[in-house]
């Protein structure tokens, strides 16, 4: 592609919340991690595959619509943002800034879950940030979309 000739508007999308659309006969939960499907981009529950998107800010059933027939709203946040989980097992202080895999749209853990010989873009979802007074676990996800 060649150098720009002429001058080309910029649109800065500053939100945390993007609403990809929906994939068909699909319902995303509230909470939900929510992936993006490699091949036709569209949202579903994360399954090993998708690219991460966020977590669902709302319920959004599409069973029985058509793909893209509705979006759902995702937090993304600013590059990352931070969740606090239920304890993971054996997780301890000792664990922060260890990385946080996910195979699942209810799944995170810090056992990877493709252990195979290269990552795939999707399997990591952020890292443990801290550990809260209730053992639970902050987690800065980062999404890969």
């Amino acid at each position: 592609m060649g150098a720009l000739t002429t001058i080309q508007t910029l649109r800065h999308n500053q939100s945390e919340i993007s609403t990809p659309p929906v994939a068909a006969a699909t319902i995303i939960l509230l909470g939900a991690m929510v992936g993006i499907t490699q091949a036709g981009g569209l949202a579903r529950p994360y399954a090993t595959g998708d690219f991460f998107a966020g977590h669902a800010l709302e319920t959004v059933d599409n069973s029985a619509g058509a793909a893209g027939a509705v979006r759902v709203q995702v937090l993304r946040g600013h590059g990352a943002y931070y969740l606090t989980v239920p304890v993971f097992a054996s997780t301890a202080l000792a664990n922060v800034g260890d990385p946080v895999w996910g195979a699942t749209d209810n799944h995170a853990d810090l056992t990877r879950t493709d252990p195979g010989s290269t990552m795939t873009t999707t399997d990591r979802k952020g890292t443990v940030h801290d550990i809260d007074a209730n053992g639970n676990v902050i987690i800065k996800f980062v999404p890969t979309c």
